[in-house]
């Protein structure tokens, strides 16, 4: 036998055999060019950030091999080539949500204390619309720096037209605050109804607005806080938390669809009600303990409640917090139950249904409240700090000086909004004028003609307008320190004829403490009237509260892009 082998079957052999290689030299190559590199210099670099979102941004370098083709492969290695791929990570979006009002006479921040080099973690812009329902969905278009043109312009007109509303309002407030109660409560429900069919169309715009800002449209991109979330409530009852369902509530208020602006405005409160801490169990059985805060309307407004109640408004106030309570729990049993709905439109439809059903109860509880408001009308209030005993002319002449020195701030605030909205590309600021303060803006250096001359004008209405305002300021401290002199020989009266200085010195700040918590109290002027001043419509509670929210200034919390 012929065992000489054959040279055919030889080659037939080493191809399979070279086959079998190629193809797993090819697979390495695949792998090598998909699997991430380890060595250093294939390693990804950040670059700098992009824009306001900080959007983490990379380059990768590639490996591939661009000779191969399976259709007629040469047989041999090919050498790699190298490219360059930008990955740019969308993230998720970062939401704020607005600060929690405080209560009536509760301690507040009085004033911002930013530094020059302070960085801002919050968004400023924010402020102006820190009671309005599309505050958290506005806040991840302005975060992202995604704002239309067209979504600005609605949002302007939007403000201006709340502005001009809220100015007749304070206007009217200031022509009968001198008058009768039973004269003053009569010419307001008179006004009431005149503005409060234009208050309605501003809410439903305002409404309109958020679903907008939440939805978007077929060209306007959205912003759901749902998005970003991968869980929901009753999902592992284990690892669930108290934590939980208050975001869940939170964010409901302003992201959930089917829901009636009055149940929105329940759930804010809700949620602030799940979001208190829980103190020592027994602590409020304190004999110097005050009486617990009582939530009462505009919503998220509390207050407390003057002892020696009558049995009747005792019963009435019972009442009302029963109706609302049980309307409370109905919103947290359906949100709780259809956060776990697989389509969104089922978690729509009950909500939507739930909302028709408790419409007549949420007008009810407007009616409820009113009543109270009227029966409480007599009564001290409870969250006002006492007045020292003074002379009546002295007294009056200290609230005249506490009301201007307010009026003087929130004119300087008022301002500065307005112009910061009107010239959003420019700076502007405070400055020190000797004594006083005023506004100044600065061009933006790219502005064009037309916008420079716009700022020009409006530097020529700032200089009278400054000018005023440190008239005013040096008024009011020379109006300080006659109060000053007057409280001396007041405290020098008080006291016995041996009394020594640190007497006299010790009465000084015992009245200084107590118009100091007659000043804090001026800022909630607008917070007492939108919650106490019989007359006013519910809309009108709510276009004064939602401003005594923003004039309180408080400090506005920081985005979080975690659910």
């Amino acid at each position: 036998m012929n065992m000489t082998p054959d040279p055919r079957c030889c080659r037939a052999r080493l191809s399979i055999i070279s086959a079998l290689f190629l193809n797993l030299a090819f697979t390495l190559c695949s792998v090598r060019a998909v699997a991430p590199t380890t060595t250093p210099s294939n390693e990804p670099t950040p670059p700098p950030t992009a824009a306001y979102t900080n959007q983490p941004i990379y380059n990768e370098r590639v490996e591939y091999y661009p000779n191969y083709n399976s259709s007629n492969y040469n047989g041999s290695f090919n050498t790699p080539s190298f490219s360059t791929t930008s990955h740019y990570y969308a993230p998720l979006a970062t939401f704020f949500f607005p600060p929690t009002p405080p209560p009536l006479g509760g301690p507040i921040l009085l004033f911002r204390r930013y530094g020059l080099s302070q960085p801002e973690t919050q968004l400023p812009q924010l402020l102006p619309y820190v009671g309005e329902p599309f505050y958290a969905p506005l806040s991840a278009h302005l975060h992202r720096e995604d704002l239309s043109k067209k979504r600005r312009v609605r949002l302007d007109t939007y403000q201006a037209s709340r502005s001009a509303q809220l100015i007749e309002l304070r206007n009217k407030l200031t022509a009968v605050r001198d008058a009768e109660p039973a004269t003053r409560a009569r010419a307001l429900q008179e006004f009431a109804a005149q503005q409060t069919p234009i208050l309605a169309t501003l809410e439903t715009e305002a409404e309109a607005l958020r679903e907008n800002l939440v939805s978007g449209s077929f060209i306007q991109t959205g912003a759901d806080w749902n998005d970003n979330r991968t869980w929901a409530l009753g999902d592992d009852l284990r690892y669930e938390s108290r934590v939980d369902e208050f975001k869940v509530i939170r964010a409901s208020a302003f992201f959930a669809s089917g829901l009636s602006p009055a149940q929105r405005r329940l759930l804010r409160e809700l949620a602030m009600e799940i979001d208190q801490p829980l103190t020592e169990p027994t602590a409020e059985l304190s004999l110097d303990a005050p009486k617990p805060y009582f939530f009462f309307t505009p919503e998220t407004a509390r207050i407390r409640l003057p002892d020696d109640l009558s049995p009747e408004i005792t019963a009435k106030i019972d009442a009302y917090q029963a109706a609302k309570n049980q309307l409370k729990s109905a919103l947290r049993t359906a949100i709780y139950k259809n956060d776990r709905a697989f389509f969104s439109f089922t978690r729509t439809k009950a909500l939507r249904a739930l909302a028709d059903e408790q419409a007549p109860a949420l007008a009810q509880i407007e009616i409820q409240a009113e009543e109270i408001r009227t029966l409480l009308a007599p009564y001290p209030r409870a969250s006002r700090p006492p007045v020292p005993v003074i002379s009546e002319s002295l007294n009056n002449r200290i609230s005249d000086f506490l009301r201007e020195k307010q009026s003087l701030q929130r004119t300087l605030v008022e301002k500065f909004a307005a112009i910061k909205a009107a010239f959003p590309e420019n700076r502007v600021e405070y400055i020190r004028l000797g004594d006083s303060y005023g506004i100044e803006i600065i061009s933006n250096r790219r502005s064009s003609r037309a916008e420079e001359v716009k700022v020009t004008a409006l530097r020529g209405e700032l200089a009278p307008f400054n000018t005023e305002q440190s008239r005013r300021l040096a008024a009011l401290n020379r109006e300080k320190e006659i109060i000053q002199k007057s409280l001396l020989e007041l405290a020098k009266t008080k006291l016995r004829a041996d009394a020594t200085a640190a007497d006299v010195d010790g009465l000084i700040k015992h009245f200084a403490q107590k118009f100091a918590e007659q000043e804090g109290w001026q800022r909630y002027r607008d917070y007492d009237t939108a919650v106490f001043e019989p007359g006013l419509s519910p809309e009108q509670r709510r276009l004064l509260f939602a401003d005594a929210l923003v004039q309180l200034d408080l400090p506005l919390p920081r985005g979080s892009r975690e659910p």
